[in-house]
C-alpha cells in the first residue's frame, strides 16, 4: 500500500467533514471520518482483503495490549494467510480533540506501543478542533513513521494541516 496515496485519501476525507457537530467530540468525528474514508479510498487501492475500520476488539490475551486505536487499515487476521496478528497491519489512526502538548505526548506513546506490538507500518495522529498538529511531540526516532494532522473549521470550512516532524 502506497503511504502517500493513503495520506492523500486521508487529507481528502478530513477536508470533507464540514458539520461543526463532528468537531465537538472525538467519537463523533471518528464515525464521520470513517464514513468519509470509505468514500475517499477506492476499493482497488487497498491490498487484498484489507479494510478500514474502527477498532473495537483489542484483547490483551490476543494482541498484547489493552489500548484501542480509533481507526485501522489492516487485513483482518486469518490463520491461513497470516503467521500472527502482527501481519497485514498497515496503518493505525489516533484521534484527539484539541490535544495539549502533554496529552498528545501521551497519545504518541500509545500510538508507538500499538505500532511496535502489532507491526503497523505507520501511524497517523489527528488533532481535531485545532490548528496544532503536535508533530513536535513525536519522539525523534519515530518521526519517519508518524504523520500528524490538525483539522478545524475556518469560516465554516474544513482547514487541514499536515505535518511530519
Amino acid at each position: 500500500m502506497d503511504r502517500e496515496t493513503l495520506l492523500g485519501h486521508m487529507t481528502a476525507a478530513l477536508g470533507a467533514i464540514e458539520d461543526p457537530r463532528f468537531y465537538q467530540t472525538e467519537r463523533g468525528f471518528q464515525g464521520e471520518l470513517l464514513a468519509e474514508l470509505k468514500k475517499a479510498i477506492p476499493a482497488e487501492f487497498l491490498p487484498e482483503k484489507a479494510v478500514v475500520e474502527q477498532e473495537y476488539q483489542k484483547h490483551f490475551e490476543s494482541h498484547g495490549l489493552k489500548i484501542r486505536p480509533d481507526i485501522i487499515v489492516h487485513e483482518p487476521f486469518d490463520e491461513n494467510r497470516h503467521g500472527s496478528r502482527r501481519d497485514g497491519n498497515h496503518a493505525v489512526v489516533e484521534i484527539k480533540r484539541a490535544a495539549t502538548p502533554k496529552k498528545s505526548a501521551d497519545d504518541f506513546e500509545s500510538l508507538i506501543n500499538m505500532m511496535e506490538l502489532l507491526n503497523y507500518r505507520f501511524g497517523i495522529f489527528i488533532n481535531i478542533a485545532s490548528e496544532a498538529t503536535r508533530a513536535e511531540q513525536v519522539p525523534a526516532e519515530w518521526r519517519d513513521r508518524i504523520v500528524c494532522f490538525a483539522v478545524s473549521l475556518r469560516d465554516g470550512r474544513p482547514h487541514v494541516i499536515r505535518s511530519e516532524a
